[in-house]
């Protein structure tokens, strides 16, 4: 089994702000049902946007405690797993994120 490669730079060749987890890049390609399954999940879910960043960077956000429940939760967690497993590192200013893009959008993780 060989190890995930790391991505040390962006797109743009910034390299990563200094002290942010370099987080492996695994390009794993997912599964049609798992496609599916991601969008359904994003369209289901309660999402907020981010008015601070409104001009800027416009963007909304769902947090995971919005929904009560193991089963809430642990789709959550799906959702997160398969962002890191079958995104693509980037970087958002020096800032990288392991980002999974469908249609117009791209989704990313925090902490």
């Amino acid at each position: 089994m060989t190890s995930p490669r790391i991505v040390r730079c962006g797109v743009n060749g910034d390299p990563p702000h200094e002290g942010k987890l370099d987080l492996p890049e695994l390009l794993e390609e997912p599964t049609p049902e798992e496609c599916a399954w991601a969008r359904l999940f994003v369209e289901r879910r309660r999402r907020q946007e981010a008015v601070t960043y409104r001009e800027k960077a416009p963007h909304e956000y769902t947090v995971r405690g919005w929904l009560r429940g193991q089963e809430a939760s642990a789709e959550f967690g799906r959702f997160v797993v398969f962002i890191r497993r079958c995104g693509y590192a980037d970087l958002y200013y020096r800032i990288r994120h392991i980002y999974w893009a469908v249609d117009e959008y791209k989704y990313w993780t925090m902490g």
